[in-house]
């Protein structure tokens, strides 16, 4: 009986699988900083800029 050889490729559909999940974790990466960065400017927009004027006594007298 001759001894069978297994032939194991280089993967290239692994590779392949590697680079597109490479790619889908940096569009999720930019997705989050994006809504992240959406949600600091829907915040610093509930920011009341005249609060400061009424809530502390000012020092000129």
């Amino acid at each position: 009986m001759p001894m069978q050889i297994k032939a194991y490729s280089s993967s290239p559909t692994g590779q392949g699988a590697y680079v597109i999940e490479q790619k889908a974790r940096v569009a999720a990466r930019e997705r989050a900083e994006n809504e992240r960065a959406q949600k600091r400017l829907d915040m610093d927009a509930h920011i009341n800029v005249n609060a400061s004027k009424w809530r502390y006594p000012s020092l000129r007298e």
